[in-house]
This record gives C-alpha cells, structure tokens and sequence, in this order.
C-alpha cells in the first residue's frame, strides 16, 4: 500500500516536468525573457507573490506564470495560463487564455476561448477574441470583437464591439452596449438596472432582463455565519487530536514556502486529472480510486488546516513567535472567510494560502510512507 501511494505522490509532481522534453522551467524575484529569445517547449515561471516577470521572446507551446505581475510581449504557441496580480497581454496568443489575477487587460488577438476570474478585465480595440469569453468578477470592458458569446458573471459589464454570438451575464450593477456594438445572438441579463443601449447598437436576437434580488440581512448573516462556524469546528478537532503534527505543518509552511506552493499547486490543478487517467489506464480501476482517494484527503485537510496555516503567521506579526493556539485558530479562521468577500485579491490570496497548506500535507505525507 505505501508503494503504490508513493508511485502516485511521485507520478503527480514529475507530470509537469515530462509532459514535454523542451520544457524550461525558471524562479526567481524578477525574470524577463529577451525579444530574441525562443522557448522550443513549455514555459514555466514563478517569481513568487511579489515579483515580476516579463516575456517579451516566443513560446512555441504553452506558458504558465505565477508573480505580482506578469506581461507577456512575446507570442505563445499554444495555451496561456496565468496566476498573477496585474496581468498585461500585448503579443498574440494561439489557443486558450486562463488568468486568475486582479487586473487583466487583453491587448492582441487570441485564437481560443478567454478565461478570467479577476477583478477587472479589459480587452481592448487592437484584440480579436476567435473563442467565447468566461469572465467572473467586478468590472468587464469589451471593445475588441469576440467570435464567440460572453458568458459570466460580474457587478458592471460594458460592451463597444461586435459580439458573435450570445451574451449572457449577472451584472448588478447594469449592462452598458455602446453606440458601436453590434451582437448576433441573443442578449440575457440579470441586473437591478434595465439594458443602457447606445442608439447605434445593433442586437440581432432577442433581450431577457432578470431583476436581481436583494438578500435579507439575516440571510447575509446566515451566508457569513454558518462557513465560520463550520470551519472552526473541524479545525478545533485536528487541534485536539494532532496539535503537534500541526506545528510541524506551520513550520514547514515557514521553511519552504516556494516548494509546497509549488506541490500544492501540481496536486491541487493536476490531482484529479491524474487519477482518471489512472483510472481508465491498464494500472486499473483500484490504483486510480486510491489516488483519487489520496487527493479528496488532502483537499479536505488542506481547507480544514488553511485557516491555522494563516493565523499562525498573522499572529507572529504580533507574537514574534510561530505557533498554534486556540488564538490562532480563531483569528485564521475569521480572516480567511473575510478574505472570500474580497473580490479577485481575496480569492487569490485564500488559494496561495491553500495551496502551501496542501503543499505541506504533501511532504508530511511522503515522510510518512516513504
């Protein structure tokens, strides 16, 4: 049994490395890739949460980048994904864009579909959009065409541009189609504010308004309260049963911040996946259950524990000391939650929290077994 877990811990963080053999992968605080530069493969840059990186060279497959900034100058082969604070995008990009950032504007042309959970996106009059935008957030500008629909969810939606299908977004806030809009398909909205229509715009199907509905104070109270209380239970059970494996979690956390980001990254986006590929592959139908298994256990693990990972580290700003207490636990557990009704930021910020945490569980997991 510890084999075969072992085989799938190592499997799962070798996968990114032997997906192509032109793969190069670089980290840092800043890292810039010159214009004359080529990347025959996959790119793979992280300069960390306060770091910035450039990529003004070409990738000929696909690109992934973690940093405060990233803007990419240079054309990407194939797909781009992107975890970043601010994200610039001013070179064409072949296939898909996903980007998790606080800010995001799209500048040139994108062959695939647009992903982008952020705080703001704008795509500007150079892009060309050749697939559907997904976009969850507060603000969405669009005045470059978009082949596809524009589908989402976000608290204000402006669109100057030819859409070429369907438009269908939650906008509280309201919806604004400009003089120079034009969209083939349908419009459906859900908004407190009725359609704002330029007296140019053009919309070839028809408009579906959804009011939206404001919630209670007590259903606002319940939404915030009931996840808090549920969260601080199970983690007060782990603190009463592992207080010292938890320690150990929290100072590995300290030490190697950069490798279980890392880890927890490649189990948290690529676990999954590789279990189904386990799965349905001649290793059987019991190894790929187990491992499927072995990744539910760590997610878990990983929400229940984020909130101590978090506390213990606002409360040494305090203390001057990294520890678990009661304390800690109630502080990480009511900051975290906060941070979920921070839009974009928030997000980000609980998913690095998560992702070392698991990171962490990770290593603790394979000293255990190895």
């Amino acid at each position: 049994m510890k084999s075969i877990v072992t085989a799938f811990l190592v499997l799962l963080l070798v996968v990114p490395a032997v997906s192509s053999a032109e793969t190069v992968l670089r980290t840092g605080s800043d890292i810039s890739v010159e214009a004359d530069q080529i990347v025959e493969g996959d790119y793979y840059v992280s300069v960390g949460p306060f770091g910035r990186t450039v990529m003004s060279g070409s990738v000929l497959e696909d690109m992934y980048a973690l940093g405060a900034t990233v803007t990419v100058n240079g054309e990407i082969g194939h797909d781009l994904s992107i975890l970043a604070g601010t994200s610039h995008l001013h070179a064409s990009i072949t296939d898909d864009v996903r980007i998790v950032a606080g800010e995001v504007t799209i500048a040139e042309d994108v062959g695939g579909d647009v992903f982008v959970l952020a705080g703001s996106l704008s795509i500007l009059s150079t892009a060309d959009i050749g697939g559907d935008v997904y976009f969850f957030g507060d603000s969405l500008s669009i005045e470059g065409d978009v082949a596809g629909s524009v589908l989402g969810k976000a608290q204000s939606v402006n669109i100057d541009s030819h859409i070429g299908k369907d438009f269908d977004m939650s906008a509280p806030l309201g919806v604004t189609i400009g003089d120079g809009a034009m969209i083939d398909g349908s419009v459906q909205y859900t908004s407190f504010l009725p359609l704002s229509r330029g007296q140019g715009a053009v919309i070839g199907g028809e408009v579906t308004r959804t009011e939206s509905v404001a919630m209670t104070a007590r259903q606002q109270a319940r939404g915030v309260l009931v996840p808090i209380f549920i969260t601080l239970f199970a983690t007060l059970c782990l603190y009463l049963l592992f207080k010292r494996e938890l320690e150990s979690i929290v100072a590995s956390v300290e030490n190697t911040f950069s490798r279980n980001l890392l880890i927890g990254s490649a189990v948290t986006l690529l676990g999954p996946i590789v279990s189904v590929l386990l799965i349905v592959t001649v290793l059987g139908l019991f190894v790929g259950l187990l491992a499927l298994s072995v990744v539910v256990l760590l997610y878990v693990a990983g929400l229940a524990l984020s909130s101590v990972v978090l506390g213990a580290f606002v409360m040494k700003s305090f203390t001057k000391k990294l520890e678990v207490t009661l304390a800690t636990i109630l502080v990480g557990t009511i900051l975290l939650q906060g941070l979920l009704f921070i839009p974009i930021i928030g997000l980000v910020t609980v998913y690095v929290i998560f992702a070392v945490t698991v990171g962490a569980l990770t290593q603790r997991l394979y000293r255990v077994i190895a």
